[in-house]
């Protein structure tokens, strides 16, 4: 199951940091619910938030976040957040966007954030030939309040990826392939408000309860095809000022360990 969950890897990872933006689409305020100061789930500016990945078959890397800068939209501060993750040679950055207004953060991805991180992975081992990508943008919202029962919510559509690849298995042979790629979200909740000691520190956090079902098929010549259908819960505890604290992603015996370490 690993090695199949390696394979549909690049959606999940960008998808699972759900933040990013294409062209920095303006935000509309809504004129009942003027924008207010909040104390959102958006980490601050001019400070970097360092994590360790712990897999449960020894994987770790490590992801250093910051926010970029912080543009003005329609009267609503909008954050473009960087991070960058590393296991040992391989590095992934992924370009992140979240806002809050009207009692809520709101993280997007869209399209390139996604598809930019798909590529790094796909590309080590196949040549993308054409692809069809739907559900964006997808967006989280999480209730600001943070109180028990306080909502998360994701888009209704899925994100489906379809790609015809071509797999080189030497140097003068290859054949052709597709990979399919569905995540689905469901919403959840806060379940606790409790302090969570990390490396960084002790953090008053709301615990969050959610999950997404992950589906992939990879078709490469007359091989049979690869499929995998998994449904990860997440526990994800959150501080305001700060974004994810700590997180815990698990099917089965499959657990990956989100930690924060640092703030600088």
């Amino acid at each position: 199951m690993r090695r199949s969950k390696a394979v549909m890897l690049p959606l999940a990872i960008a998808l699972l940091s759900l933040v990013s933006c294409k062209d920095d689409p303006a935000v509309d305020p809504d004129e009942n619910n003027p924008p207010v100061a909040e104390k959102a789930f958006i980490p601050e500016k001019n400070k970097t938030y360092s994590y360790k990945i712990s897999d449960s078959d020894g994987g770790v890397s490590n992801s250093v976040l910051r926010v970029t800068s912080v543009k003005d939209s329609s009267g609503i501060p909008v954050s473009h957040i960087e991070n960058v993750i590393e296991e040992e040679d391989d590095k992934i950055i992924l370009n992140y966007r979240a806002f809050s207004h009207g009692g809520h953060t709101t993280n997007e991805l869209s399209i390139p954030a996604g598809f930019n991180s798909m590529q790094q992975y796909v590309q080590e081992f196949a040549y993308i030939d054409d692809y069809e990508l739907s559900g964006f943008p997808q967006v989280q919202v999480f209730d600001n309040k943070g109180t028990v029962d306080s909502k998360v919510t994701f888009s209704t559509k899925p994100v489906k990826m379809h790609l015809e690849l071509t797999i080189p298995v030497s140097e003068e042979e290859s054949i052709p392939a597709q990979m399919d790629c569905t995540i689905q979200y469901a919403d959840g909740k806060a379940i606790a408000q409790e302090n969570i000691t990390t490396p960084a520190g002790t953090f008053n956090c709301t615990k969050w309860l959610y999950s997404y079902e992950l589906y992939g098929k990879l078709t490469a010549g007359q091989s049979a095809p690869e499929e995998v259908r998994v449904v990860y819960t997440v526990t994800e505890w959150t501080a305001p000022g700060v974004g994810v604290v700590k997180s815990v992603e698990a099917s089965g015996e499959d657990v990956t360990t989100t930690e924060l370490q640092k703030i600088q």
